[in-house]
C-alpha cells in the first residue's frame, strides 16, 4: 500500500512553517541569537526520532504510526510553546544566574518534543 503523500506533505509543510513560526517569535521575544537555535532544536528532533525509529521498526508500522504522530505533533506544537513560554527566562541574566542555563535547556528540550513526533 502507498504511503498517503498529500498527508505527509502537508505534515511536512506545518513542521517547516512552525520552524519558522518558531524563528520569528524568538527574534522578537528573545535576542535573535537564540532565534538561530531552533534549526538545531528541529535537527535535534529529527535526529532523535530518527534514531527511535531504527530501532523500534520490527513493531512500528507506518499508517497506524504516521496518523498519531501526525496527531501528537500538532498537539505538541501547541502545548509544548505555550509551556515554554512559562519559564523565567532571561538571557541578561544567564551569566550570572544559575537557573537561566536550566531554563535555556528546559526550553530548547520542550521545543524539541513536536519536531520528534514530526520525524
Amino acid at each position: 500500500m502507498n504511503p498517503p503523500l498529500i498527508a505527509i506533505a502537508l505534515v511536512s509543510g506545518a513542521a517547516i512553517a512552525y520552524e519558522v513560526l518558531l524563528l520569528r517569535l524568538f527574534s522578537i521575544i528573545q535576542w535573535h541569537h537564540f532565534a538561530y537555535m531552533i534549526i538545531s532544536l528541529a535537527l535535534l528532533g529529527y535526529g532523535a526520532s530518527g534514531t527511535f525509529l531504527a530501532l523500534t521498526k520490527d513493531w512500528t508500522g507506518f499508517s497506524r504510526l504516521f496518523a498519531l504522530n501526525a496527531i501528537l505533533f500538532g498537539l505538541g506544537a501547541l502545548i509544548c510553546f505555550h509551556r515554554a513560554r512559562q519559564f523565567p527566562f532571561n538571557p541578561l541574566e544567564l551569566l550570572w544566574d544559575w537557573h537561566q542555563p536550566l531554563y535555556l535547556s528546559l526550553m530548547y528540550l520542550l521545543l524539541a518534543i513536536p519536531f520528534f513526533f514530526r520525524g
